[in-house]
């Protein structure tokens, strides 16, 4: 098997991250044959705590929690990635935030196909995410395949900043998904590692906009 490598990352918290790879890991887990394994590697273990919470449900998409705190973290990291890679379709990544040279950031963008990268209109996120994506180019120089980069508009609201989002694009090798989520409440209470968000069929849904796009970007159908 060679499975796609999906990254989920940002340089500050706050962006929601953790449930734009919950909502896309339950769609995927809910609308297609994947077998999947979320690694939550983010120190709040987030996905995690969903993942006990629903008493480890066999209807649930696998989850597993990987500490960087640890002896030789990267050569264990390395382990867990070589027998994931031999049973699932799709590995998502809940990293966690900080600078790309940080070991759990910098490892993992080797070992990934793909990053997702939730951006939000504030000047302070703004600048942390073009910071992390002019890094990116001197990471690249390491890996030995190629790595696709996207931007995700995520708590989209009628802020004038959100026009500057625009010149993220392309920064980095980042291209900017064309479907945004706006902040709605129903994300953060529709988390789960067992149930979808919507249904498929709604078709206008901004949610089925954006995984429709995410699949078309990551070969899923």
């Amino acid at each position: 098997m060679n499975p796609k490598i999906v990254s989920f990352v940002t340089l500050k918290g706050g962006s929601g991250k953790t449930t734009l790879l919950m909502l896309t890991s339950a769609a995927v887990h809910n609308r297609t044959n994947k077998k999947l394994l979320v690694i939550d590697s983010d120190p709040q273990r987030s996905v995690k705590q969903i993942y006990m919470q629903e008493n480890n449900n066999a209807k649930s998409y696998d989850v597993f929690a990987f500490n960087w705190n640890q002896p030789n973290p990267d050569e264990n990291f390395e382990k867990v990635l070589t027998i994931a890679k031999s049973k699932y379709d799709l590995i998502f990544m809940d990293l966690p935030p900080g600078r790309i040279t940080d070991a759990p950031i910098y490892h993992s963008i080797l070992r990934s196909d793909m990053l997702i990268v939730p951006v939000v209109a504030s000047v302070l996120d703004i600048n942390a995410t073009t910071i992390f994506l002019e890094s990116i180019p001197e990471v690249l120089k390491e890996k030995k395949k190629s790595l696709e980069v996207y931007g995700v508009i995520n708590k989209q609201d009628q802020s004038i900043e959100y026009k500057h989002l625009t010149r993220l694009s392309g920064v980095g090798g980042m291209q900017l998904f064309y479907s945004p989520l706006s902040n709605l409440v129903r994300y953060k209470r529709g988390i789960s590692t067992i149930h979808d968000i919507t249904t498929p069929d709604i078709k206008e849904d901004e949610f089925n906009m954006y995984f429709d796009e995410f699949c078309t970007k990551c070969y899923i159908f």
